[in-house]
């Protein structure tokens, strides 16, 4: 729901896996006065947008909501969910986001895993046959496929036979109220990926029903090739981060008209080259420039339409129309005439950015490191430089004359 002056605010929450707690800390300064040291105001948000990592804090702010809970309250739990339930520590026996099979270290380093044999045993049991299963289906390709040896012998390969999604599955509906998120006034996307077709898929409040709901969240959190697809409808869906790994779009369509898009990935600019590169360095580097790229468009979309909307109000007050005016309109004219024919016209948009400036460590492969003392850190990063946020340095869209 929008306020009196008809803002409207939206998060928009990335996937980055155990990165995801930085958006926590971001989240605890957005919804106290603590933004930019107090130069901005604290905010109500009316959407949540996830995808992802995201999909899951934003499903837990909105099932909060729902449940009556202030959203500073419900950010604290957020928090506690994170530091208690998902991070691994000796006490919690490995983390709340997934599980290696047949994981000796796992045992020897968390004794707490020893406080229940029954289940050390169950857990067993079930690697022993999900591990003997996958291998003989992998036997069967293997001979009878058509394809050329070498196709054959790389379709052995299978990591995620390796990885137990069971934490994570356990934990959704410890944290997200299926029932609240439907009852709730605040809007909630979550985005996954069609598997089969290759679309994005958004699902909303009302799609969260006891029947899919939480497979929604698990599919936008299912990173190929590591956790299996979830199906809804007869479709495999895998993590929305395949498609749109920062759903601002959905928040605009949604209504909203200022947002707050809290993304992982650091400035690209700030992460030295190595002096020896490698495949892993390579492909990751590959990654983050793709993700800076893609937002960066978003955000600049967001300014061409405030850029096109101002050179429709010169044109229609009668001002000269000039070059600049013709390219800002031209250039998100269909935009603005589809929103029209929907009944739903743009509002300029203003846009806060809030991500990790600096590399928060672990690269790639941080976004599998739930290491409590890590998200208690990364928890305090997002907190403390948006504290310390500033529009100009983030490259904030704001709206003319300037509104922070």
């Amino acid at each position: 729901m929008a306020d009196a002056s008809g803002i409207k605010h939206a998060v928009i929450l990335s996937g980055g896996g155990a990165y995801g707690a930085f958006e926590v800390g971001v989240l605890k300064s957005i919804l106290t006065d603590q933004i930019g040291g107090g130069r901005y105001p604290k905010i109500t948000p009316s959407i949540y947008t996830g995808t992802s990592v995201g999909a899951v804090n934003a499903a837990v702010m909105v099932s909060q909501d729902g449940l009556g809970v202030p959203p500073a309250e419900a950010v604290k739990f957020l928090e506690d969910a994170w530091l208690n339930l998902i991070a691994n520590s000796p006490e919690t026996c490995g983390n709340g986001a997934y599980r290696i099979r047949i994981d000796p270290i796992r045992l020897l380093l968390n004794p707490q895993c020893l406080a229940d044999p029954a289940q050390v045993f169950n857990d067993a049991v079930e690697d022993g046959v999900l591990l003997t299963q996958s291998y003989l289906r992998r036997v069967q390709n293997f001979l009878t496929s058509q394809d050329p040896l070498q196709t054959r012998a790389l379709e052995f390969v299978d990591l995620s036979a390796l990885i137990s999604a069971e934490p994570l599955y356990r934990l959704i509906p410890k944290i997200v109220d299926l029932e609240a998120v439907r009852r709730s006034s605040l809007a909630l996307r979550i985005v996954a990926a069609n598997w089969a077709t290759g679309e994005v898929k958004v699902f909303t409040n009302k799609d969260m029903t006891d029947e899919i709901g939480y497979h929604v969240i698990l599919a936008s959190a299912a990173i190929p090739g590591f956790f299996p697809p979830q199906y809804i409808g007869g479709f495999p869906y895998v993590d929305g981060g395949v498609v749109m790994n920062t759903p601002l779009k959905c928040a605009i369509e949604a209504g909203g008209n200022w947002l707050h898009i809290i993304y992982l990935d650091p400035d690209i600019d700030k992460l030295p080259l190595k002096v020896l590169e490698n495949t892993y360095n390579t492909l990751d580097r590959t990654i983050l420039i793709n993700n800076a790229t893609v937002i960066n468009e978003d955000v600049d979309t967001a300014a061409w339409i405030n850029e096109g909307l101002d050179a429709i109000d010169r044109v229609t007050q009668g001002g000269p129309v000039t070059n600049r005016d013709i390219l800002e309109f031209v250039r998100v004219a269909s935009r603005i005439e589809e929103r029209l024919r929907q009944g739903s016209p743009y509002r300029r948009l203003v846009l806060h950015r809030y991500h990790p400036h600096e590399d928060p460590g672990g690269g790639g492969v941080g976004i599998l490191n739930f290491n409590r003392e890590r998200m208690i850190g990364l928890i305090e990063q997002g907190f403390n430089e948006t504290v310390d946020h500033d529009c100009y340095e983030s490259g904030c869209v704001l709206v003319n004359p300037v509104i922070t």
